[in-house]
């Protein structure tokens, strides 16, 4: 049955067209009836009509409002407009806003049946075409990950072959002009089960971030082909692959439990370039260590920068020593003067892979740094300033970071405390609990609280006798033992050292 909504303030006008239909087309309709135009919004919300009879001169919100509301809403609904010759400039306007038809008042009984007949085959049709196209979709969606795989291989297994590779893209809605290759290694990974669990995972989390073309599993690694659109220097591309990648790699541990390394290839064009840039990235992905695990592509050519100088600022950044970071940091810019005589745009394309160095090594220390932004200058002085101040940037994030996770361990460690101070609790036991090395969790400690930790947990009890004295049902002895101490001997002196008087002294007080 369709659905039909009757909309006119005149309740026989209503009722009479509702008797018409259900005499010349029975048991087609369920008809429901609106007397003004918020109604029959109201009522073409609930019901979602197939058709509406809509009197354009209504009460309130009249007709024609009340059609361009529903339109937005229910677009595939067929609206015929009802009006009086009066107001037929207003049924030319309503058809200018996609009604199906309009009658004028009194409409025959023929004109109305022919206009349902007609509006109902169109219906039908729209219906059987909407199947068809879901079926289509559905078809298609099954048929993706085909195509995908086959575009993906070709370009792998150098089997690419121009027309086709480009084809098979363009189904999938990929672009194949610049782009980049990653390859994603886990050749830990032995258990097929294992790798379907990574596979499935890198694959989730590279499609939520962009649309990309995503490779099966060949020989313990995939790939993946991201579309690059060159809005920036392929170096800051380069440098926020890297960034990306290392991200990439910590979201695949954190669900799986796996370790990955990932090479990452240059930019290039077209799919001989997009073949390219996978060779490069494979033979990054076995340059990777444990140290480094996120490697990008290098040319054959003896970088300015050492490992070993990226290192040793790393090093002095991870211990949050400024000075020392600055000191390396400076030696390091000097040396690419000397290297690149003072070529200004290739220190800053070294200092860009440097910066991708450092935000690979922070994130061993679960510090996520933005993506690099370098400004583009080819001033020598301000390039400095700029590299000093990013190394800068990044030790503040590290204390306010290191701030902020001591503030939460301490609020752990006076929480420990304070369930377990009635009993024989040290320093390691609390150091233990909230995973700190006791040396560095007492310092930590006294630095946030003022206090060493054993004459924290000493003000503490003492504090709880002075509430328990109160209770002249307690013994004296009875306090000393609620409060963690086992001698009442040493509870006195404790408590004396604390208030300048003996317990019996302060409660004689106390209780007067």
């Amino acid at each position: 049955m369709y659905q039909l909504l009757i909309a006119d303030d005149e309740p026989l006008e209503r009722e009479g067209l509702e008797l018409m239909v259900q005499r010349a087309m029975p048991e087609q309709f369920t008809i429901y009836h609106a007397e003004n135009g918020r109604v029959a919004i109201e009522k073409a919300d609930k019901h979602q009509p197939d058709i509406i009879f809509m009197d354009i001169k209504m009460p309130g919100i009249q007709g024609l409002e009340a059609v361009s509301v529903i339109q937005k809403k229910l677009p595939d609904t067929k609206i015929v407009i009802v009006t009086a010759y009066d107001y037929f400039t207003y049924a030319k306007e309503a058809l200018s806003l996609g009604v199906s038809d309009y009658l004028l008042k009194p409409a025959k009984r023929e004109q109305i049946v022919a206009l349902l007949q007609r509006l109902t085959n169109e219906i039908v049709t729209d219906r059987s075409k909407r199947t068809q196209e879901l079926e289509l979709i559905e078809q298609v969606s099954h048929l993706r990950p085909l195509t995908e795989n086959e575009c993906t291989l070709m370009l792998m297994l150098e089997t690419v072959q121009e027309l086709d590779v480009l084809t098979l893209s363009r189904m999938l809605a990929i672009e194949m002009q610049f782009g980049s290759a990653v390859v994603i290694s886990f050749p830990d990974v032995k258990d097929e089960k294992e790798q379907r669990r990574v596979y499935e995972c890198a694959k989730h989390y590279v499609k939520s971030q962009q649309n990309c073309l995503v490779s099966p599993v060949i020989q313990q690694h995939m790939a993946v082909f991201f579309p690059v659109v060159l809005e920036r220097e392929r170096d800051v591309q380069q440098a926020a692959f890297l960034h990306d990648a290392g991200k990439l790699r910590e979201y695949i541990k954190q669900q799986t439990g796996q370790t990955v390394c990932i090479g990452i290839g240059s930019v290039h064009k077209g799919a001989t370039g997009w073949r390219q840039s996978y060779e490069e990235a494979l033979a990054a992905s076995k340059q990777c260590t444990e140290a480094v695990p996120v490697q990008p592509f290098r040319k054959e050519m003896k970088r300015s920068i050492s490992e070993e100088q990226g290192r040793q600022l790393c090093n002095a950044i991870s211990i949050m020593d400024e000075q020392a970071a600055m000191l390396q940091l400076r030696t390091i810019y000097e040396k690419l003067i000397e290297i690149t005589k003072s070529d200004a745009k290739r220190i800053r394309a070294e200092l860009l892979s440097l910066f991708g160095y450092i935000s690979q090594f922070m994130q061993h220390s679960h510090l996520q740094l933005e993506p690099i932004s370098f400004p583009d200058i080819d001033d020598l002085s301000m390039l400095r300033v700029a590299s000093e101040q990013y190394v800068i940037n990044i030790i503040s994030k590290m204390k306010n970071e290191r701030e902020k996770r001591a503030g939460h361990l301490l609020m752990l460690a006076k929480n420990y405390i304070k369930d377990k101070y009635t009993e024989d609790i040290s320093l390691e036991q609390v150091a233990e609990h909230v995973n700190l090395n006791s040396v560095y969790f007492s310092k930590l400690f006294k630095k946030q609280t003022g206090e060493t930790f054993s004459d924290y947990v000493m003000n503490m009890r003492i504090e709880k006798a002075k509430q328990l004295m109160r209770n002249e049902a307690l013994s004296l002895k009875e306090i000393c033992f609620q409060i963690g101490y086992h001698d009442p001997n040493y509870f006195s002196r404790v408590f004396k050292k604390c208030t300048n008087e003996a317990p019996k002294e302060y409660r004689q007080k106390l209780l007067l």
